[in-house]
């Protein structure tokens, strides 16, 4: 499927990162301000527009714990906190952001580490190809075995916990991680790395808040609890996570269930995304984005390029060439006029997690 929410889940799943409902594993940032592109720099505003800094950045992250990771003009990476003052002094080739405490950087002339949040190296790494963020105690980790690209875990004192043997991994939630085997099936495995669920899917994703999953098989799409019981078999051409029911697809047009399998939202839109925490969802109708209800009538009429869902009350709309951010009214809380958002915002809004949560060394 070639709609955007769809392509970021598959460019994920290219770069083994299973994609995920919105829950505490895709690492909340903290709310309360906005990042927004113009004039060749970065800027943090209010919800009402007012600055709060601007500084010359031409990428950015989110705040988590207070801490963003910015990109220079040269393309070096740094710490900053909430003030745009430089929160660590290291000047970093690649970095990812802060997740319990620790984030993966390279410096030139130094070996891939983890760095907690005073800077300090806490964890060197040899051979490795990609790393991503520690979740639930654990980091994903992949090397590059006979011309293969491997993924395990390490804990945060850089031991090995489950042997990179994966052709892909999610991260932990609940205690769960889905994995794919050298078949190409996927399971779960428990923090220990012990399979829980045996490798018999085609697809696998994280498990949400509830303690259920959307698993595929050659019969279709499933519902699981974390035993591997079936909950709900569904006749969907496709289905994704949101918060409180799925999206799904049939034919080529999107709707939302519940986990019964009952449709609450009849498939009739050209394209979705998810509602979150959110009351109204975007939904694209004749080639623009509006937003709808719960019950699946128009809140928000269709009059946008792009369109986000919600966080904390606001979402990210695009209009021609420059963006703004509207309220669950539809009224403009910052009027279209920025050159961008960043992707970190765009995909936490998403419910995908943080863009900036890998490492790639090589």
């Amino acid at each position: 499927m070639k709609k955007i929410f769809n392509i970021l889940i598959g460019a994920l799943l290219i770069a083994l990162t299973t994609a995920c409902g919105k829950s505490d594993n895709a690492m909340r940032p903290q709310t309360g301000y906005l990042l927004v592109f113009g004039d060749d720099s970065c800027r943090c505003i209010t919800y009402e527009d007012a600055p709060l800094f601007t500084l010359p950045y031409k990428n950015t992250s989110l705040f988590y714990n207070d801490i963003a990771t910015v990109q220079d003009a040269n393309n070096k990476w740094h710490y900053i906190d909430r003030e745009g003052e430089y929160k660590i002094t290291g000047i970093y080739d690649k970095t990812t952001v802060f997740s319990e405490g620790m984030a993966w950087v390279i410096k030139e002339g130094d070996m891939p580490g983890a760095i907690n949040e005073r800077g300090d190296i806490k964890i060197s790494l040899r051979d490795t190809h990609s790393v991503r963020v520690f979740i639930e105690g654990l980091a994903a980790i992949a090397v590059v075995k006979k011309g293969k690209l491997l993924w395990g875990f390490i804990d945060k004192d850089g031991n090995e916990v489950v042997k990179p043997q994966y052709q892909a991994v999610s991260d932990f939630r609940l205690g769960l991680a889905a994995v794919q085997d050298s078949e190409g099936k996927w399971g779960y495995i428990n923090l220990r790395g012990e399979s829980m669920i045996a490798c018999q899917y085609e697809k696998a994703l994280t498990f949400n808040d509830k303690g259920h999953a959307i698993v595929k098989t050659p019969n279709g799409y499933y519902i699981i609890d974390r035993k591997g019981t079936i909950i709900q078999s569904h006749a969907y051409d496709e289905m994704l996570p949101d918060k409180l029911w799925y999206m799904v697809r049939s034919g080529d047009k999107w709707g939302w269930c519940d986990e019964t399998g009952k449709c609450v939202i009849q498939p009739v839109f050209q394209d979705i995304r998810p509602f979150g925490d959110g009351s109204l969802a975007p939904v694209k109708i004749r080639g623009k984005w509006g937003y709808i209800d719960h019950s699946g009538s128009i809140a928000i009429k269709r009059q946008f390029f792009e369109a986000y869902p919600f966080v904390d009350g606001c979402a990210a709309v695009q209009t021609g060439t420059v963006w703004g951010f509207i309220n669950e009214k539809g009224f403009f809380i910052v009027n279209p006029q920025y050159d961008n958002v960043p992707k970190d915002y765009l995909m936490q809004s998403l419910g995908l997690g943080s863009a900036m949560n890998t490492l790639r060394i090589k």
